[in-house]
């Protein structure tokens, strides 16, 4: 239970962040966290976080019995369009984990389709200036990562 010690509370959750984040041999990264969310009905919370440079980021807190968190696991570094996506095991299945930066609106929604051809997932994040989002992967699929986005603007056309 020692290492499920972060308090449900924002104060905890930025300074524990924080302390992942800058292990050695790390760089002094300052992240703020933006938001916190829990994984549908699984014990997985996700934190979505944003550093100095404009990167966003992710991790994962792990609820225990004891009703506090430990991180497992975090990544920063943002890919197309200052969003990126993440596969997520939890106690209920693989979820895709989709997080980043809509600036003025003007992304309406995201299709994330896996490489093998296996599933598809839209996000609509039409009124979302920052999006922190997740879905469930089908319990059949062998192959979950990795996926390509595709960007969509309010008219259905495809963002280059």
């Amino acid at each position: 239970m020692n290492e499920y010690h972060i308090e449900d509370n924002d104060a905890s959750i930025q300074s524990n962040l924080e302390t992942w984040l800058n292990r050695p041999p790390s760089e002094e990264l300052n992240p703020e966290v933006l938001q916190v969310k829990q994984i549908e009905d699984t014990t997985s919370h996700i934190i979505l976080f944003q550093l100095d440079n404009g990167d966003y980021g992710y991790a994962r807190l792990l609820k225990g019995l004891n009703g506090k968190f430990k991180i497992d696991v975090a990544g920063y570094g943002s890919g197309i369009y200052n969003s990126s996506y993440q596969v997520i095991e939890t106690n209920k299945g693989e979820y895709l984990v989709l997080y980043g930066e809509n600036p003025d609106l003007k992304i309406d929604h995201i299709l994330a389709t896996a490489l093998s051809n296996e599933y598809d997932v839209t996000f609509d994040i039409s009124n979302e200036q920052t999006f922190l989002q997740s879905a469930k992967i089908p319990s059949d699929v062998e192959r979950a990562f990795p996926v390509d986005l595709s960007f969509y603007d309010d008219a259905d056309n495809l963002i280059e």
